[in-house]
């Protein structure tokens, strides 16, 4: 069990904060206006079209509240709003498709990409039945929510049956840091070996159910980045889980490459599993 405590605003940085209390109206609006305020305020007034990238600190992110007469109380969350969880206020979406990046400890840049910052499931998908090996005792008392999707894409091997891989899992919740970029946080990390040798690394982000917890692409480069930085031998083959509900689990792998604009999605399964009558 983790211990309780109070994280520091260093560790709240990058964190996925998914599993927080969903977040209020009140809180979305303020969030809106802030966010709103410190974009015009950095965008460029001249030459704007051609503008793909600016940067902005955590910093400056406070004193837009502060001139709104806002104090938000947890800074970080602002950020993870328009990362994971909605789009950015219809002004800015006016101007294009953004996305906030990291830039290192403090630093963010907003980036602008040829797409929507999330990533859309497609409808329509045959569902792929598995017998679910998931131990009854555990399914009565896991949470439906990302540990129990990770507990039960573990004992039903999902990873192995989607990539074709005989993959084991290496580490879970891994908190580290990009180089220039910062912090981030990965649910889980497989290896993998397949019948020619070659290796794999397999970094695996996990969502819940619910439509507020979205998949966005800077979390998928992310992925790639930290596998390129810290196992280079490995091949990476980045895959997220989104669950319909407990027994229906989208599994997702995307390309290869740290390149937003460059990458897509490469495969998608729809898993059902069951339990025998």
């Amino acid at each position: 069990m983790k211990e309780k405590r109070n994280k520091t605003d260093e560790e709240l940085e990058d964190e996925d904060t998914s599993n927080a209390d969903t977040i209020t109206h009140e809180e979305l609006s303020q969030y809106d206006k802030v966010i709103e305020d410190l974009f015009f305020k950095k965008y460029p007034k001249t030459n704007s079209e051609t503008i793909t990238e600016f940067p902005f600190l955590k910093t400056e992110l406070v004193e837009s509240g502060e001139s709104l007469g806002i104090k938000a109380k947890n800074v970080p969350d602002i950020i993870y709003t328009y990362r994971s969880r909605g789009d950015f206020p219809e002004k800015i979406l006016k101007t294009g498709n953004w996305i906030i990046e990291p830039r290192g400890k403090g630093k963010y840049a907003f980036v602008k990409i040829n797409k929507s910052p999330f990533i859309s499931i497609q409808d329509g998908l045959s569902e792929i039945e598995i017998l679910n090996s998931l131990p009854e005792i555990v399914e009565d008392y896991s949470a439906e929510d990302e540990q129990g999707l990770l507990s039960s894409i573990r004992y039903n091997r999902l990873i192995d049956i989607f990539t074709k891989v005989t993959c084991f899992p290496l580490q879970s919740h891994i908190r580290t840091t990009i180089k220039n970029k910062g912090q981030i946080e990965i649910d889980e990390i497989y290896v993998g070996i397949d019948r020619e040798g070659k290796k794999y690394i397999f970094p695996l982000e996990a969502k819940s159910p619910q439509e507020r917890d979205k998949l966005g692409w800077v979390q998928i480069t992310s992925m790639v980045e930290f596998a390129k930085q810290n196992f280079p031998d490995l091949i990476c083959r980045p895959i997220c889980a989104k669950p319909i509900d407990r027994n229906r689990i989208f599994l997702i792998e995307f390309k290869n490459t740290t390149e937003i604009n460059e990458n897509g999605i490469k495969e998608i399964r729809l898993y059902h599993l069951t339990r025998k009558k």
